[in-house]
């Protein structure tokens, strides 16, 4: 019951963050950057949520928000996929030097803790939301890739991928009509929890100031706004911390519901 029950809450949670974040010039039409109301008012009334530090309404931030961390967290799950699926696909058809030199490359920077790995890139492109989301994709590339490149060696194991080479077919050929579409059950519920590791990566750049404009109402920039009230105004960084962990873990619980489902 409780395998069942998990998922389900875990969807209800991210389909209310979608909607919110999608229709967040409606439910919140003040917007997130002019003062609705008076600095660090409590939760309640015409603010349900609370005002912070300038008094922009954190509902408004909070929606606004959503559109910001979830496209950024979308982008740089994107970009680990395309880059680390196609390098894990190609090392595994060309083998020789091609994969020596992808192990031992994949093998150092998976060394590199990513989250360092990110902040090293964003610290070479600059500060900005743009290089945050090109850091944390490229960091995310050597472990999707590595798994790739595990999966496809075991499909070409099976016999239809041999026929078809002796047939004639090339690497390309071979790689789209038959590693790529079985691979796909394995590579989905991973793409899923590389999103979850996305979103923690961004957010937590974010929040530490590498998003460039502080005034950009994304999720991690909003939970490092309220530190400086966090004992005045501790609903400052509730409602951005809460938004980031349920995502996460919902992420997670639908990538883990997956994965049962296509080992079942």
């Amino acid at each position: 019951m409780r395998r069942v029950a998990v998922p389900r809450l875990a969807l209800a949670w991210l389909a209310l963050v979608l909607i919110g974040a999608l229709l967040a010039p409606s439910l919140a039409p003040q917007g997130p950057f002019q003062s609705a109301g008076s600095p660090l008012s409590p939760p309640g009334g015409s603010h349900l949520l609370g005002t912070d530090h300038l008094g922009r309404d954190l509902l408004a931030r909070l929606l606004f928000g959503g559109r910001f961390s979830l496209g950024a967290s979308a982008a740089a799950s994107l970009l680990t996929v395309l880059v680390g699926g196609s390098l894990g696909m190609a090392a595994a058809l060309l083998g020789g030097a091609f994969d020596a030199g992808f192990r031992w490359l994949a093998s150092v920077l998976l060394a590199i803790p990513g989250l360092l790995l990110a902040m090293l890139l964003v610290a070479g492109l600059g500060p900005g939301l743009p290089a945050v989301v090109l850091a944390v994709g490229i960091g995310g590339v050597p472990g999707y890739a590595r798994l790739t490149r595990s999966y496809a060696l075991q499909l070409m194991q099976d016999g239809y991928v041999a026929a078809a080479s002796s047939l004639g077919a090339g690497s390309g050929w071979i790689a789209l009509r038959h590693l790529l579409p079985n691979s796909l059950p394995q590579l989905i519920p991973l793409a899923t929890t590389h999103f979850a590791w996305a979103l923690l990566g961004i957010t937590t750049l974010t929040f530490v100031g590498l998003a460039g404009d502080p005034s950009i109402p994304e999720w991690g920039v909003l939970l490092n706004a309220s530190r400086a009230n966090l004992l005045d105004a501790p609903w400052g960084a509730l409602w951005p911390g809460l938004a980031i962990s349920l995502t996460v873990l919902s992420v997670h619980a639908w990538g883990r519901r997956l994965a049962d489902l296509q080992g079942s």
